[in-house]
Parts: structure tokens; sequence; C-alpha cells
């Protein structure tokens, strides 16, 4: 991967979670995370479309995107970036994550 921007993102616990930006298919490596499907407002904003998490980015965000539950809505929402971020621990540890953001950021394409 190259560079990237990074952004913040707010749980509902109140916890700050930095996460990297890079555009959609990007090669990732195949490590555990969670991420965030984006995309930016004229003002330069980034909106949470969708929050995920996954045991190997370059699957889910690659080879698997197109049978991607959620990615009808992503892409109906214009999604064109994707946030990661590496988490190590397990399922336990990216589901609480996961959770932790949706509930904070609210995106749309998420149906939980």
């Amino acid at each position: 991967m190259a560079n990237s921007e990074t952004v913040t993102a707010a749980g509902i616990s109140g916890t700050n979670y930095e996460f990297f930006v890079h555009p959609i298919g990007t090669t990732y490596k195949p490590i555990s995370g969670v991420y965030i499907f984006l995309n930016q407002t004229a003002q330069g904003q980034w909106n949470a479309l969708y929050v995920g998490e996954t045991s190997d980015l370059n699957q889910r965000l690659n080879a698997a995107l197109q049978g991607h539950n959620a990615w009808p809505r992503i892409s109906k929402h214009r999604a064109t970036h994707i946030a990661t971020r590496a988490v190590s621990g397990g399922l336990d540890a990216r589901l609480k994550i996961e959770t932790d953001l949706r509930h904070g950021l609210n995106p749309p394409c998420n149906d939980q």
C-alpha cells in the first residue's frame, strides 16, 4: 500500500480510532482488521457508509468484494474509498471495534 491519508472515527463509547484511507481497489496485506466504506463531500468531509470487520482485509475488500452482502447498497451510495485499521486479538477484538463504530457513526448501509 502506498502512503495514504488518515482519518479518525469515533465510536459510541467516545473512543477514537485511527484509519488509513485508500481508493477502492487498493491491494492490502492479508491481515485482520476493521474497515469503513467512504465517500467524500464537495467540502472534503468523509462520510461513513458501511462499517465491517474481516480476518483478511485483502480477500474481503478485493477478491470477495462483489460478493459482499452490502455491496449493492455501498455502491449505490457511491463509495469511493475504504478506511482500514489492522486489529489483532481475534474476532472478539474486531467485533468490539466494529460494533462501537456502527453505533457511533450510524452508517446508512449497515442494516443492523
